[in-house]
Formats: C-alpha cells, sequence, structure tokens
C-alpha cells in the first residue's frame, strides 16, 4: 500500500509538473512576441523556465523518490541507431545544418546559441528522459510499457513545440513529435539519459542557428541561465557522491 501510495503520487506530482512546464514556456513565448524579446521574457524563459522548473524540478524529484539518471539498456546497437537517424532526419535530411553553415556565424554567436540552448535543452531532456521514464515504470520487460513510454516521449515532445509555437505551428509539432518518437526509442534500447540528451542538444542547437532567431538574444541572461543549470546538475552530482559514500562506508 505504501509503495502504490507513493507511485500513485509522484505519478501525479510529474502530470502537475509537466503542466506547469508547458504554461510557463507558453507565458514566455507569448511574452516574447508581445514585446520583442524583452528582460522580463528572456529573464522568464532562461532562468525560471529552464532553470528552475527545467532543471530543478525533475533533479528534486529524483531525489526525492529515489529515482536515477539510467536504467539498464536492452540493446546498444539499436539504441545508437535510433539516435543517429533522429540527428540525421533533424539537422541533414531537414537541410539545417547547411542552411546553417551559410549563415556564417561568428564564434561569439554561436557561443552564445550554445550557452542559450544547453540549458534549455537540459530541461527538456531532464523531463523526457529522467522524469517520464521514471513515471512509468518497469517498463524494462513489458512491451506495452515500453510503447506507452516511447509514446509518451513523442507526445511530449509533440505539445512542447505546439506550446512554443502557441498552438500555430502543427507541423513544427509534428515534426518534433516524430522526433521525439526516435529519441525515446533511442532511450527505450540504451537507458542513459547522458547519451540521448547530447543527441537532443545537437538538433535543437542546430535547427535553431538554421532559424536565425536569437542573434539579439541577451548575452548575460544566457550566461546566467546556463550557470544556474550547471549549478543545479553539479549541487546534485555532489548529493550523490556522498550518498554514495555513505552507503560504502556503511
Amino acid at each position: 500500500p505504501n509503495s502504490r501510495c507513493v507511485k500513485t503520487r509522484s505519478t501525479f506530482l510529474a502530470v502537475f509538473a509537466i503542466a506547469v512546464f508547458y504554461i510557463v514556456w507558453g507565458v514566455s513565448q507569448l511574452i516574447s512576441i508581445k514585446t520583442r524579446y524583452p528582460l522580463l521574457s528572456s529573464l522568464l524563459f532562461s532562468t525560471v523556465f529552464t532553470g528552475l522548473i527545467g532543471c530543478f524540478v525533475p533533479i528534486y524529484f529524483k531525489n526525492r523518490f529515489c529515482w536515477s539518471y539510467n536504467k539498464p539498456g536492452s540493446n546498444r546497437t539499436a539504441g545508437y541507431l535510433f539516435l543517429v537517424l533522429a540527428i540525421v532526419f533533424s539537422t541533414v535530411l531537414s537541410g539545417a545544418f547547411v542552411k546553417a553553415i551559410e549563415l556564417k556565424y561568428s564564434w561569439s554567436l554561436i557561443l552564445k546559441y550554445i550557452l542559450l540552448f544547453f540549458p534549455m535543452s537540459l530541461g527538456i531532456g531532464l523531463f523526457a528522459f529522467l522524469l517520464i521514464p521514471n513515471t512509468i515504470q518497469n517498463h524494462k520487460n513489458n512491451i506495452i510499457k515500453s510503447v506507452l513510454l516511447v509514446v509518451s516521449i513523442s507526445i511530449f515532445f509533440f505539445l512542447s513545440f505546439y506550446v512554443d509555437s502557441l498552438f500555430q505551428d502543427i507541423e513544427l509539432a509534428a515534426t518534433m513529435g516524430f522526433i521525439g518518437l526516435l529519441l525515446g526509442a533511442g532511450y527505450l534500447f540504451l537507458g542513459n539519459f547522458w547519451v540521448v540528451c547530447p543527441a537532443l542538444f545537437i538538433i535543437m542547437l542546430v535547427n535553431t542557428l538554421a532559424d536565425n532567431k536569437y542573434d539579439e538574444y541577451s548575452y548575460w541572461v544566457v550566461i546566467v541561465s546556463t550557470i544556474l543549470s550547471l549549478t543545479i546538475l553539479t549541487l546534485d552530482f555532489i548529493k550523490n557522491r556522498k550518498c554514495k559514500t555513505k552507503a560504502i562506508q556503511l
């Protein structure tokens, strides 16, 4: 009964967190469109959305409910194949990679995009490949739960980018939903958050460089956002190391 109660509570909190994630994303996008990237919109998006909600909330749940970043993988070859397919489809076949090169960005501007989309991809990745897999537990040897996991990750990506466009670009949402399906399949077979999340970062970075929409974004805001996300990750690593040391000593 106690374990069932904890599972029900963690599921409710996970769904609630995803809802808040969507709401804050949508509000920050609405403010940015209405006011053309003012300081308020930048801070809301890059600190509250990507840092506090995207990064802190899933990691807090991880420690609260004793989740782990990684799960046992079942087929590494298949997992890497799906990740490669996701990257190739979204960057090469889409033409985003060539377009990004043709724009001839300066190194300073490329660094700004990296600092902007590292925290964002980390936040999305923590929800997609930490929170959702640990909410749908015991999926390794259960075909129905495995399918549910991959479909749930795909739907999460679809809704995320549908909200990002303020429900205006369903084609983008559908494309990202398909990419989420490939990434979800990659995670299912690999079970490794630290491999799948960088693939997501590459996809988001290349496509955003190709879109050329964030050139005027505040440099100091993206620096603060990156430092915030890295600080949260570092504190979590330190806490996990201390717990492992205590467990070994006992």
